[in-house]
C-alpha cells in the first residue's frame, strides 16, 4: 500500500487544530510494528474456515493444540487496507437519520452490553431487562446528537443464547436510527438478519439499506476465536457494514504502556480487517475500540481513566492514518451512583477522543466501568455532547461575527441586549436542558431543584411517555414475534 503521508493525519474541521498524542513518525512506527506482529507473533485462530481463507491468500500456517497461529505478511495486510473502502454509510431505518462518512462532525451513541440498569423510579442498580432495552432504545431515538442506536444492555430475564435476537426485536421497534450491536454466533447472525429484512419490508430494501452494523471482537491478545471469525465472515459475505471491536486492557491482556496497547490493539483490528476483504473484497470496515487500562489494585476495566481517552485518541488519529472511520469507547464512568465523577469522566474523556477527530464516540449512560446502564446519566451525558459540539464548530471570525459595525451603532456604554444582530444569534448560543442555569431563587422554585440526577430522571421518563417511534411496516410487529417464538423453539429442539 502506497500512502502519501501529507494526506495522513488530516482531521476533520471539528478537532480545529485537533489533539494528536502522535507525531507523524510515530504513527509510522505503530503501523510497521503492528504489521511485524502480525508476520512475526502471529494470530490464534479457532476456525478452520478461517484459517482456510488466510492460508489461500498466503499467510503462513502452523497447526496447534486445537487451534492455528497463523502469521500475515505484510503485503497482504497493506493491500487489505487499501481495497477497504473510505466512504461509506450508516443507514437509518428512515433515510433522514443516514451518518455518512466522512463527516465533519464527531458522532455520539451510547455504550454497549451493561448488565444492570440503575431503575428510573427506584434509583436502585438492579439486572436489565427486555422491557429496559425498549426503553433505552425510545430514549436514544429521541435524542438528537445520539446518531446510531446501541444495545445498551443485556436483558438478563432472557436465555444468553437468544439475548442478542432479543435485543434486536427490541430496539427495531423503537427506532429508525443505525443500529449497532454484536451478535453471538452466526447463527443469532443470519437470524438479526432475517428480522431486519421484516421491519424494512422486504430483503430487498435491508440489502440496499442495512441499517444494522454487527460487531466482532477478536480476544486480546491476538486471537481471533471461533464466533468472531463466524460473524466476520458472513456479515462480510452479506455486505454489511462490520466493526471490528477491540477491547486490550494495558497492563492485563495488553502491554502496560500506551504506545504498547496502541499498536496491539491495532494489529487486532487489522487481522479483523484482513478477515473480511479476504471474504468479501471491499467490505465496509469501521474500527472499533474499547479499549483502557486494568486498573493494577482493584483488576477492574478502568474505562473512566484518563488513559482511555488517550489510547482512544490515538486509536483515532491511526484509523485517520488508514483513512477509515472509528467507532471508540469514551465517557464511560468507573462511578457507581450518579454523583460528580460520571460529569468529569465523561467530559474529560470524550472530549478527548472528539478532538483527536473520532468518527462515533460511544460512552453514553454508562457507569460503574461498564457494568450499568442509566437513563438518566445518558440524558446528562447528551447534554455533554451537545456541549461538545458547540466546541468543535469553533470560532467564526467573518465580517458579520466580528460585529464591528454592531458595536459601532451600540456604541459605549449600552446594551446589546435588544439588537437585532443578538436576536438573529439566540439559537447558536449553547442552551441548558438539564443541566442548571438558572439563579438561586427559580432553582429552588423548581421541582427538580435538588440534583441534576433529578432533573435528568424527570426528562427521561417524560420522553418514554411522549416519544414515539418510526412505525415498523404493517405486520411486522407479529411477524418478529412469531420468529423469535421459533427460534427459541428450535433452540430448545436441538439442545434437546
Amino acid at each position: 500500500m502506497t500512502v502519501n503521508r501529507a494526506d495522513t493525519i488530516q482531521l476533520t474541521r471539528n478537532a480545529l487544530n485537533g489533539l494528536q498524542f502522535l507525531k507523524p513518525e510515530e504513527i509510522d512506527r505503530i503501523h510497521v510494528g503492528a504489521l511485524a506482529l502480525l508476520e512475526k507473533v502471529g494470530l490464534k485462530v479457532e476456525l478452520k474456515e478461517a484459517v482456510d481463507l488466510l492460508h489461500g491468500n498466503g499467510a503462513k500456517v502452523e497447526k496447534g493444540d486445537g487451534f492455528f497461529k497463523v502469521k500475515l505478511p505484510p503485503s497482504l495486510v497493506e493491500d487489505c487496507i487499501a481495497q477497504t473502502p473510505k466512504e461509506l454509510t450508516y443507514y437509518g431505518r428512515n433515510k433522514e437519520n443516514d451518518l455518512i462518512y466522512p463527516t465533519n462532525n464527531t458522532a455520539f451513541a451510547a455504550f454497549g452490553q451493561c448488565v444492570n440498569v440503575l431503575d428510573l423510579v427506584t434509583g436502585e442498580a438492579r439486572p436489565s431487562t427486555k422491557a429496559d432495552i425498549e426503553i433505552s432504545a425510545r430514549i436514544q431515538d429521541a435524542l438528537p446528537n445520539l446518531k446510531t442506536v446501541a444495545r445498551t444492555m443485556a436483558p438478563g430475564d432472557k436465555p444468553p443464547n437468544t439475548q442478542a435476537i432479543h435485543c434486536i426485536d427490541a430496539i427495531v421497534r423503537n427506532t429508525g436510527k443505525h443500529i449497532s450491536g454484536g451478535a453471538s454466533d452466526r447463527r443469532t447472525l443470519r437470524m438479526i438478519i432475517q428480522m431486519l429484512e421484516v421491519a424494512a419490508g422486504s430483503a430487498e430494501a435491508f440489502k440496499s439499506r442495512p441499517f444494522y452494523s454487527p460487531s466482532f471482537c477478536p480476544t486480546s491478545p491476538l486471537t481471533l476465536g471461533k464466533s468472531c471469525c463466524e460473524v466476520a465472515i458472513d456479515a462480510a459475505a452479506y455486505g454489511l457494514n462490520m466493526v471490528v471491536m477491540i477491547m486490550p486492557l494495558a497492563g492485563g491482556t495488553g502491554p502496560a504502556t500506551i504506545a504498547g496497547t496502541v499498536t496491539l490493539g491495532i494489529a487486532e483490528q487489522l487481522s479483523g480487517l484482513v478477515l473480511t476483504q479476504l471474504t468479501r473484497k471491499a467490505s465496509p470496515i469501521t474500527l472499533g475500540s474499547a479499549t483502557t487500562i486494568m486498573d493494577l489494585k482493584s483488576g477492574i476495566s478502568a474505562m473512566g481513566a484518563p488513559e482511555s481517552g488517550m489510547i482512544n485518541a490515538c486509536l483515532a488519529q491511526m484509523a485517520q492514518f488508514y483513512q477509515l472511520p472509528c467507532r471508540v469507547a469514551c465517557g464511560v464512568s468507573d462511578a457507581c451512583m450518579l454523583d460528580a465523577q460520571i460529569g468529569y469522566e465523561f467530559s474529560l474523556n470524550a472530549f478527548m477522543a472528539a478532538m483527536a477527530g473520532a468518527t462515533i464516540i460511544f460512552g453514553g449512560g454508562a457507569l460503574e466501568s461498564g457494568l450499568t446502564h442509566s437513563p438518566a446519566k445518558l440524558l446528562m451525558d447528551h447534554e455533554s455532547m451537545c456541549h461538545i459540539h458547540q466546541i468543535l464548530n469553533g470560532v467564526s471570525v467573518d465580517n458579520e461575527d466580528l460585529a464591528l459595525e454592531v458595536t459601532s451603532e451600540i456604541g459605549p456604554g449600552n446594551s446589546f441586549l435588544m439588537h437585532r444582530h443578538t436576536f438573529d444569534r439566540m439559537k447558536s448560543q449553547s442552551r441548558s436542558v438539564v443541566f442548571n442555569r438558572q439563579p438561586r431563587e427559580s432553582w429552588m422554585m423548581q421541582k427538580s431543584s435538588n440534583s441534576v440526577s433529578v432533573s435528568a430522571t424527570e426528562q427521561a421518563l417524560g420522553i418514554i411517555e411522549n416519544h414515539t417511534p418510526p412505525a415498523l411496516p404493517d405486520g411486522a410487529d407479529q411477524v418478529l414475534t412469531e420468529m423469535i417464538n421459533t427460534f427459541e423453539a428450535q433452540l430448545v429442539s436441538t439442545n434437546g
